[in-house]
């Protein structure tokens, strides 16, 4: 493969700051290698360790660790493309985990893992950073082979996509064990760079490729064009949705791009990416589902199934060979997630949805449609951008990275399809989430008597007139720079009105009732949304069709395009918050006898959730999901991973579920928290199913476990127990698990004695 000049360039560079920092004899030396998506990464890396490797100046007896921080597998990519570069023309040889018996290194082989796979807190890190049959001493598999490479030889660690790093970084731990003379962090974004000061001391290196460097040899695109005013006024838009329209564009975009292949008698097929937003559950439910409107909307086009990919975490359909540039998948909906680090060349055009929660422009799937199918600009200006179709505004752009709040979940786990569901019988503390606006019917009767009260102030302030509602999307913007996106698109950006089809009208007037419910602040009027949505439409609703005799069609305008208005000049929002209130003061008895409890019945365990970056993949065979992510960072982290890999070993236990510790799909018990003199809910960390038998467990550590809150948490499981145990054949066992080395021993007695060793029973399922 022949290297373009930039990447020479990059090659030599690097290979001249790696020569300086190694002459200091200095360990743990930061060299960041900062190359665009799309500049080849891989390759010049590649090609900068076969320079090492024949340098007959620098027979440096060495190896290398490259550990990848993107998708599970993508150490393998790494491995694969570099084994695909070699072909066998050097005597670096490529090693994995499955390597590990031969018990080390050799000289300027290299060794590829995920992060994931070396963590001490996953299943893979545990097998292979803790000694066992395999190992001669005391250390891991993984730690003996690091250690007995660095006792003949000096080792380098590159961490590739480095600007994925967890937040806390490459473990300190990891980066003793390995002690590397040099690490070589390459990213297209490197969290930091090094200061000028220590590159010219040696103490740092930092070798940089210019994105129009990449862009003048072709490799990427030029440009990056957002729909133009003029490509949605050719199209009658009258009967689509705005989420139809920006499919439809891209339809046609397609269709020109291929045709001018065609005309180039290139065997291209263009993908186009569709990205699905990261929306929570509960406002999927107030909108639409975005995935059965994209999929629809193809089939209506004739767009047969063969032609669609979906790239979900719990659903992969139509992805083997669709990185190839003529694979015959036209179309792949996807996640934000699912595709960071993915390659598709051909991939040219990209639809994204507005995020309902945190509407901010996803800027790293960007780089997903930068790069070009033949790695070389056309004549026909045409085939050298690339295309967004998206109904963001200009106030929605914002680099997601620069957003710390509010994160929007990026991980899914889905229930596997053998596990079956159980009731539970459960208890519920919260009053701004209990209180709803019930009971309906006089929650009704006195939204409408606040209305009619202020009958003559809305018809003096809502316009009955409308007919349309408009919303702003960006339009007619060309981006010549993907490291400055977003930069250029607030400076370049214009905007234009699109009308809001009538299906548009009402999932924005259901999306409005709900974020009107969400953000009260005063404690009076907070009700739960999810829960209350639906009553405020109705009773809007109820009042517009009887009281001023308008249909639907036409009270719908007029609603939403009076709650789009700031709080203070839309009068319905100063009436619903004024009814929010007033409806809690008059019902506030009621409420307080029932003293926000509310008995209900949880499905364990819930069907689907959803985690943010800060949770991380723990591997696992029982767990109840097809993906079990635990959170990184929390009290009693270790004592539970330690229990599930128990768990993990014992033959007769059919699935396990590690509880949430709040909210309403979490199966919890009252208790009487002496301390706070208020009653308290237990959430159990750990439901667990074996052919006949159904374990309610919480685990703890011998100082927590000593504890008169545990004790009370304990009694109120078994009270439970005994009250619920006529309604299910398998028997309940519930109680406290803790670890007294070797056995895991549970306490199930009705009287919780900590002190009391006989109670306490070696946990054997």
């Amino acid at each position: 493969m022949k290297l373009m000049e930039f990447q020479k360039k990059a090659v030599d560079d690097l290979s001249e700051s790696f020569f300086n920092l190694w002459k200091t004899n200095e360990n743990k030396l930061p060299l960041v290698f900062k190359a665009p998506t799309g500049a080849g990464k891989t390759i010049m890396m590649a090609e900068f360790l076969r320079t090492l490797d024949t340098n007959y100046h620098f027979d440096e007896d060495k190896a290398y660790i490259w550990i990848s921080f993107g998708g599970d597998e993508s150490y393998m990519q790494s491995k694969k493309k570099l084994y695909k570069y070699f072909n066998d023309g050097t005597d670096m040889a490529l090693k994995d985990k499955d390597d590990l018996s031969q018990k080390e290194l050799g000289k300027n082989n290299i060794f590829f893992i995920n992060w994931s796979k070396i963590k001490s807190s996953t299943k893979d890190g545990k097998v292979l950073r803790k000694d066992n049959e395999l190992t001669d001493g005391d250390y891991g598999i993984f730690d003996e082979y690091i250690k007995n490479t660095k006792a003949k030889r000096d080792l380098v660690l590159i961490v590739d996509e480095a600007h994925t790093e967890t937040s806390t970084g490459l473990a300190t731990e990891v980066i003793d064990l390995i002690d590397p003379r040099i690490i070589i962090k390459v990213t297209a974004t490197p969290k930091t760079t090094p200061s000028a000061d220590d590159i010219d001391d040696n103490k740092a290196g930092y070798i940089r490729v210019k994105e129009d460097e990449v862009i003048q040899s072709g490799l990427i695109k030029d440009s990056i064009i957002i729909q133009t005013k003029e490509e949605i006024e050719s199209i009658e838009s009258g009967s689509l949705s705005e989420d139809e329209l920006m499919i439809e564009l891209a339809i046609k975009r397609r269709d020109e791009l291929l045709g001018y292949y065609q005309d180039l008698k290139l065997d291209i097929n263009p993908l186009v990416l569709i990205q699905l937003p990261n929306d929570m559950d509960e406002k999927e439910q107030v909108t639409t589902n975005k995935k059965a409107v994209v999929l629809n909307y193809l089939k209506s086009k004739g767009i047969s199934n063969d032609k669609i990919a979906i790239w979900l975490s719990n659903e992969k359909i139509n992805l083997d060979l669709i990185e190839l540039n003529n694979s015959d998948v036209d179309f792949m909906l996807f996640k934000a997630a699912a595709a960071t680090g993915w390659d598709c060349p051909r991939a040219s055009i990209l639809v994204m949805f507005r995020e309902i929660k945190t509407p901010t422009f996803h800027t790293q799937i960007i780089g997903r449609i930068k790069r070009m199918p033949e790695a070389k600009h056309y004549e026909n200006g045409i085939l050298n951008k690339a295309y967004i179709y998206t109904n963001y505004n200009k106030s929605h752009i914002q680099d997601i990275k620069d957003k710390t709040e509010n994160k929007v979940p990026c991980f899914n786990s889905v229930i596997k399809p053998e596990i079956e569901q159980i009731e539970l019988q459960s208890m519920y503390h919260n009053r701004v989430d209990f209180n709803t606006l019930t009971p309906e019917n006089k929650w009704q009767k006195y939204m409408l008597s606040i209305l009619d009260e202020n009958k003559e102030l809305i018809l003096e302030r809502i316009d009955t007139t409308v007919t349309a509602i408009d919303n702003k999307i960006v339009v007619d913007t060309t981006i010549d720079s993907f490291d400055n996106f977003i930069v250029q698109l607030k400076a370049k950006a214009n905007e234009t009105n699109f009308h809001f089809s009538r299906n548009d009208i009402e999932k924005l007037y259901n999306l409005l009732c709900f974020e009107e419910l969400q953000k009260q602040d005063l404690e009076l009027a907070k009700y739960n949304p999810s829960r209350s949505w639906s009553a405020l439409k109705k009773s809007l609703n109820v009042w517009f069709n009887k009281r001023l005799n308008l249909h639907k069609e036409k009270f719908y305008t007029i609603i939403v395009n009076d709650m789009l208005k700031s709080d203070n000049k839309s009068v319905l929002k100063q009436m619903i918050h004024k009814a929010l209130v007033g409806f809690r003061e008059i019902f506030e008895a009621e409420t307080e006898s029932k003293d926000g409890k509310e008995e209900i019945i949880v499905i364990a365990p819930p069907q689907e959730l959803s985690f943010t970056d800060d949770y991380e993949l723990i591997e696992c065979n029982k767990n109840v999901y097809n993906l079990f992510y635990n959170a990184k960072k929390y009290l009693g982290k270790e004592n539970e991973e330690k229990f599930i890999t128990f768990l993990e070993e014992q033959d007769n236990v059919q699935w396990w579920h590690k509880q949430s510790n709040s909210g309403k799909d979490a199966f919890a018990v009252e208790y009487y928290d002496a301390q706070e003199s208020k009653d308290r809910l237990f959430f159990p960390d750990f439901i667990i199913k074996t052919k006949d038998k159904l374990y309610i467990l919480d685990t703890k550590k011998d100082g927590t476990a000593k504890s008169t809150e545990t004790k009370s948490k304990s009694e109120a499981l078994q009270k439970w127990i005994k009250e619920n145990q006529d309604k299910y054949d398998l028997e309940l066992i519930g109680g406290i698990a803790i670890i007294k080395h070797p056995h895991w021993k549970l306490n199930s007695q009705d009287e919780y004695i900590y002190e009391n060793d006989s109670e306490w029973i070696n946990i054997e399922f």
